[in-house]
């Protein structure tokens, strides 16, 4: 069995350490990316940009029925995406707004 005092051990154990080092360095390397990306991150909004018909009802506070006789008469403006209705959430803050200085 070799001794650790022998110069090829000595050279070993010095490349195995650089080894190391370097690995430490680019793990090092890594984690700051990982935190620079995860600043970087789009958030989303505080409030959902469209509401479907449950979140509109719930809001206005009237049944889905009355929603989709809205959607049917114009009354009320929606996009239509997947098959659902969606409606903007600003459009229906303003009707909100309106029933409520009436």
């Amino acid at each position: 069995m070799p001794h650790l005092e022998s110069p090829q051990s000595e050279a070993r154990f010095q490349s195995l350490f650089k080894k190391l080092m370097l690995m430490e360095a680019k793990l090092d390397e890594l984690l700051c990316l990982q935190r620079q990306e995860q600043e970087l991150r789009v958030h989303p909004p505080l409030r959902a940009e469209y509401l479907d018909i449950i979140d509109v009802s719930k809001l206005l506070k009237v049944e889905q029925k009355t929603i989709y006789n809205w959607v049917s008469l114009g009354k009320i403006p929606y996009l239509k995406a997947n098959g659902r209705l969606l409606f903007l959430r600003a459009e229906v803050d303003e009707m909100l707004k309106r029933r409520e200085e009436c």
